[in-house]
């Protein structure tokens, strides 16, 4: 009868038996969970998206420790380097200066810290020069974040001041400069961004020590790094790491994975509700049918099997659709939000608001997976209780009420 359970099971399922309703009941309950499971694998995906940019992107433009001189200091730091660089987490270190100024173009003025590099240091600890071309960076030049140079007007090539306060002059004093390329790596660095190179950062702020950037192999032990290094140099400098500034961002992006995450799941339990809710329709509807089976012979295992086959052909089949569609929805979109900002002519994700002015995806073929099972197996699951209340009925109880 295994064989027999499986074909009725399929018939059912599939509106063989001649059913429209049952037909329709089924269709619906498999379209719920294909679109509960393609909209939180999208999500996961996105998420991951955002997680895989705070690693890869955002925590290689930025230092992963920072080390500041106290009060501008007279730091000997290329001796500190050397010690820095005996840490056995440390990966690179490259010195710059930073300083705070006023970015004046015409009529408008935009507050600023500015930080001098050195070009061929700096690409050892950040991956700054990738997202501008550094060919025309020299003296008395700057580079501009995207978003600043956009607020001011600015082109490559276009001139600009910066007013330097100078306190011990009690006041301030203007430097010209020439916009040598615009900075664009599609985060929040494009809306404060000011480099210029370390001999012109050192010539405008000529009490000020080198400051300096820390790379390390393992980005998360930032924290634990700077607080080993802050208990050899602390005296000399001021340290401070990544998750001071991010933290915060990488935390909350970590969260609202997990609360979306619960939400869409909380979608793909109504769905299989749906499904329990159309087999108990089945099975009262197909009464007469069991009674039949079961005065030929059918047992209870068998009956049981006949609606577990129902309800697992349901959640199969959504499963199956609703992973296919989840992962090609996360392909495209990127490029659907792209489009639509094109179109409409507003941008929905904004550098100045949020991490990334775009959206993206990593699809990781284990949490495709593991929602898929996770979705079937509840699917099954949830079957369990009306193919047991099917197995019950009795044959003769239920023809007399025909």
């Amino acid at each position: 009868m295994a064989g027999i359970s499986r074909f009725i099971g399929l018939r059912y399922s599939t509106g063989g038996d001649g059913s429209q309703l049952m037909s329709f009941l089924s269709r619906l309950s498999m379209a719920g969970l294909i679109l509960g499971i393609a909209m939180l694998i999208t999500v996961l995906s996105v998420m991951n998206g955002f997680d895989r940019e705070m690693r890869q992107r955002i925590l290689a433009l930025v230092p992963h420790v920072s080390m500041v001189p106290w009060n501008g200091g007279d730091a000997d730091w290329q001796s500190f380097r050397s010690s820095v660089l005996a840490h056995s987490e440390v990966r690179a270190v490259a010195p710059f200066v930073q300083g705070n100024a006023l970015l004046v173009k015409s009529s408008q003025a935009e507050p600023v810290q500015f930080f001098g590099v050195d070009l061929a240091q700096e690409a050892t600890v950040s991956q700054m020069t990738q997202f501008a071309d550094f060919s025309a960076f020299q003296e008395q030049s700057v580079v501009l974040g995207k978003g600043l140079a956009t607020r001011l007007g600015l082109a490559a090539g276009d001139s600009l001041s910066l007013a330097i306060p100078q306190p011990e002059k009690g006041g301030v004093r203007f430097y010209r400069f020439t916009l040598a390329a615009i900075f664009s790596s599609g985060t929040e660095l494009d809306q404060q961004l000011v480099l210029m190179p370390l001999a012109t950062a050192q010539s405008l702020l000529p009490n000020q020590s080198l400051s300096l950037r820390v790379a390390l192999h393992d980005v998360f032990a930032a924290p634990k790094v700077a607080w080993e290094l802050s208990t050899v140099h602390g005296r000399h400098y001021r340290l401070r790491d990544w998750s001071q500034q991010f933290g915060n961002m990488y935390h909350a992006i970590q969260m609202s994975k997990k609360l979306v995450v619960i939400m869409m799941l909380a979608v793909v339990a109504v769905a299989v509700f749906n499904i329990v809710s159309t087999l108990v329709l089945v099975v009262n509807d197909k009464r007469s049918d069991i009674a039949i089976l079961r005065s030929q012979g059918a047992t209870q295992s068998d009956i049981l099997k006949t609606f577990m086959v129902y309800g697992a052909i349901i959640g199969g089949i959504g499963t199956l659709i609703g992973a296919i569609l989840g992962v090609l929805f996360s392909l495209v979109i990127g490029d659907l939000v792209a489009g639509l900002e094109q179109v409409s002519g507003a941008q929905l994700l904004r550098s100045d608001v949020y991490p990334i002015s775009y959206l993206p995806t990593d699809i990781r073929a284990s949490d495709v997976a593991i929602v898929s099972a996770a979705a079937y197996f509840m699917s099954v699951f949830a079957s369990l209780y009306p193919a047991w209340r099917a197995s019950r009925l009795a044959p003769a109880h239920t023809l007399r009420q025909q």
